[in-house]
């Protein structure tokens, strides 16, 4: 009972601090079972209410016969299936518009062994490749942006009797499939085999990743075992007996800490297995929980899935059955921000509670029919299913969805969302599309101009129909507030702002529900009143952590953790702080002696179960604990390129486990991998080319796109390889500058002459399609372009444009 109840704490306290790391969080599902491989998605915000009788897709198509679920990443939406019972296709569709992108077919038989047949394993979207397994064994690597074929392989093990079904798995420069004995690894990049455990029947199930002994490793299911294997190298590190009638282990397991979960249909049951050691020791086995498709999801101690055909939920450590629902029959289902999104067989869509009490639906509507077996999927505001014979729906279930419904695919002006500093995901990308991908001669339309903000660099944010910056005059700083339309909502003075070297306002403001939070150049942390502009409470986190001042002032923007809001003082006392984001009140410190704040916006980054704050300071890559501010790593900038000039203003960009820094004044870029847990990083490659001043750098299709520095009076476009760090270009045009993306396209803003083009994202070039020169403001061309409700925002010190690039 006891080791019962601190699983569950121990699940609980986990599951709190994914679902309080942010507000209205969109997330991409670029495999099978979703992000972390567990079937739940780091998505909030969606509207659990919103399925009703007159639920309708927002888009449609037909797909072909098959059981392969959807994945989503960067805006497209990828899914396979049989077409005349001939051949595969893999379909990627615009996910926003359902707009078919590119195909790729090959010859495959439909292969309807006592069922209708077609497509099994899910697509695997990783760095601009997606990576796919027939049933008969032909791997693909395609290029996610046209669907090109990068490299392709057919693998000689024999398939089992109803074909390969498991999808891809990344582990580092490896793609492991559920091929032969027990699994099969290749080289992501070129398709040679790396490692391979035998040429005997497979199982069904995906291969699922864990950490053991500081390790990567894998639970893999086999035809008659569940081994555990070391991901690089495939070593078998223990086995544990599972034989079920006709083979068939197509659930994968679930692990949490020293326990693996197994599931099989046919009457074969579930069990519960401890690994002591490398020793795998049996807890207790029973037939409550038969899922022979789709696998259960555990969340507070029970798991909830498929047991034949009924929904069960049962206790994970026990395995004691708490109740059963039979409307569900041979169903489907995954779990986001604390809800259940269940697919029946017969096409029957719920969100649900979940519950040990019973079976709780929130809302249901009916969206599909035909045969059903597909895992529904909810990514980026949206819940994509299919039947098996191939007919592909899209609900949108966004909050005010309806009023998202409008032809075009950018939000309308009060539901436009860019709530901080490089936009809701701190990745300086637009999720939009429906953009124009040419501008008029002259640049896009200018819709308005409002003038005297005063001096600074700030950018926009956009949130609730109001458009928030900030500017200095000669009386401090201020907080402006604007409609849609460019019109003053309000204006707030806030005392002291940065006056020497290089004079005006630096920090964005970050909108945090009904707060607005700022960070003065002279590092006063701020808390507004969101709609009216009054203050709540100011902290001066410089005096109260004894900061030291770098040569251009304090310029971070606020970021917001759950309840915390975080600022980097870089004082005696305090490095890196936590505030209450209600009362200011302090919540943890982090001293890292001697370091002082440079300039950096601090990211948020989740990896296993842990949640991080990175940031630089002069002279690290810091990676703090944001639940308790302890310091688990820190790289040497100096140690990375032999100098350093602790000027470091660039946000870090996080991605697939590996975390990419950059600074400029003839330093440049550095890529650390994380373990597994986040507790440690490991450099894997340095680059000295993209030098990043203080312009930002944006991650597109696994390459990483910004400019470099040259001295400060010049500077070129790049694009690197974020697996590599390979230069794909360098081009010069007018000077360097700020960047941000969206909809297939970079907005680049250059510092010099304030001109703004729009390019085509491709590693093969810096191609601008269009551009213009901005005209009104004055001083530096310094503010980062904004993206938001199908308008480009440009900010130049006293003046904010905002033009219409909606298509």
């Amino acid at each position: 009972m006891k080791s019962t109840c601190l699983v569950r704490l121990s699940m609980f306290i986990v599951m709190a601090a994914v679902t309080l790391g942010c507000v209205a969080a969109a997330a991409d599902w670029p495999h099978w079972r979703g992000p972390d491989y567990d079937g739940i998605s780091k998505e909030t915000g969606f509207d659990a209410a919103a399925l009703g009788d007159g639920t309708k897709p927002v888009w449609e198509a037909e797909i072909g016969m098959g059981f392969s679920s959807v994945t989503v990443s960067e805006g497209r939406a990828y899914v396979t299936g049989n077409v005349g019972k001939t051949k595969d296709v893999v379909f990627c569709f615009d996910a926003v518009t359902g707009k078919e992108l590119w195909t790729h077919s090959y010859p495959e038989p439909l292969d309807p062994k006592y069922y209708e047949g077609g497509t099994s394993a899910t697509p695997t979207v990783h760095d601009g490749k997606v990576y796919t397994i027939s049933k008969q064994g032909k791997i693909f690597c395609l290029n996610a942006a046209t669907g090109g074929v990068v490299w392709e392989k057919t693998v000689s093990p024999k398939p089992p009797t109803w074909g390969f079904a498991g999808s891809g798995v990344i582990q580092g420069d490896l793609v492991i499939f559920n091929v032969g004995s027990a699994g099969l690894a290749l080289n992501k990049n070129d398709g040679s085999v790396v490692w391979e455990n035998g040429d005997g029947p497979s199982g069904y199930a995906s291969a699922v990743p864990f950490v053991r002994d500081g390790k990567n490793c894998i639970a893999l299911f086999g035809q008659k075992h569940v081994f555990g294997l070391e991901a690089a190298t495939g070593k078998e590190l223990w086995r544990s007996p599972w034989q079920t009638q006709h083979d068939v282990n197509a659930s994968d397991p679930i692990i949490l800490g020293d326990y693996v979960f197994i599931t099989s249909g046919y009457n074969r049951g579930c069990g519960l297995i401890k690994l002591e050691g490398n020793t795998p020791k049996q807890l207790w086995e029973n037939k409550k929980m038969r899922s022979q498709l789709s696998g259960p999801v555990l969340i507070d101690g029970y798991l909830y899935g498929i047991d034949e055909n009924q929904l069960a939920c049962m206790d994970f450590m026990t395995g004691e059955v708490k109740w059963t629902e039979r409307g569900i029959g041979k169903g489907s289902l995954m779990a986001a921000d604390g809800k259940l999104i269940v697919l029946s067989d017969k096409g029957m869509l719920y969100f649900a509670e979940p519950s040990p009490e019973g079976f709780k639906p929130i809302s249901s509507a009916q969206i599909l029919k035909g045969k059903c077996w597909t895992m529904p999927v909810l990514a980026n505001g949206r819940i994509y299913a299919r039947s098996g014979p191939g007919h592909l729906v899209c609900i949108d279930v966004r909050k005010n969805a309806a009023m998202a419904s409008l032809p075009t695919s950018s939000p309308p002006p009060a539901e436009a969302y860019w709530p901080q500093f490089r936009g809701p995901n701190q990745d300086g990308r637009s999720s939009e599309t429906g953009l124009l991908k040419k501008w008029p001669a002259g640049g896009p339309k200018l819709m308005w101009t409002v003038e005297g903000l005063g001096s600074g660099y700030s950018t926009v944010v956009v949130a609730d129909g109001t458009i928030y910056t900030t500017g200095m005059d000669r009386s401090g700083g201020t907080l402006f507030a604007y409609d849609m339309n460019g019109k003053p909502k309000w204006k707030k003075a806030y005392g002291t702002e940065w006056r020497r070297s290089m004079p005006g306002v630096r920090g964005t403001p970050t909108i945090d529900g009904k707060n607005l939070y700022l960070i003065s150049g002279v590092g006063q942390v701020f808390c507004f009143d969101a709609a009216n502009g009054d203050q709540k409470w100011s902290v001066d986190a410089f005096e109260k952590f004894d900061g030291k001042y770098g040569t251009w002032g304090i310029a971070e923007s606020p970021l917001i953790d759950g309840d915390n809001v975080i600022c980097t003082p870089g004082g005696s006392k305090a490095t890196v702080a936590a505030l209450n984001k209600k009362t200011g009140e302090t919540v943890w410190t982090c001293l890292v002696e001697g370091e002082r704040s440079s300039y950096c916006t601090p990211i948020l980054v989740e990896r296993g179960p842990n949640r991080l704050i990175v940031t630089m300071t002069d002279n690290y890559i810091l990676g703090i604990d944001a639940r308790t501010g302890k310091l688990l790593w820190k790289d040497s900038l100096e140690a990375q390129f032999g100098h350093n000039k602790q000027i470091n203003p660039v946000s870090p960009l996080y991605h697939d486990g590996a975390i990419y820094a950059t600074s400029g004044y003839d330093d440049g870029g550095a890529m650390l991998v994380l373990s597994a847990d986040g507790t440690s990083v490991t450099r894997k490659w340095v680059d000295a080319t993209l030098d990043c001043h203080h312009g930002g750098v944006v991650l597109v299709d696994g390459h990483i796109y910004g400019a470099n520095w040259k001295d400060n009076g010049d500077g070129s476009w790049c694009c690197l390889e974020w697996d590599t760090g390979k230069v794909m270009y360098e081009t010069h045009w007018n000077c360097k500058g700020s960047i941000t993306y969206a909809d297939g396209m970079l907005y680049c803003y250059e510092e010099k002459s304030g001109n703004v083009a729009l390019v085509k994202v491709t590693p093969k070039g810096f191609d601008v399609v269009s551009s213009f020169e901005v005209k009104q403001g004055d001083g530096k061309h310094w503010a980062y372009p904004v993206v938001c409700g199908g308008r480009l925002y440009i900010r130049h010190g006293d003046a904010l444009m905002a033009y219409d690039i909606a298509g």
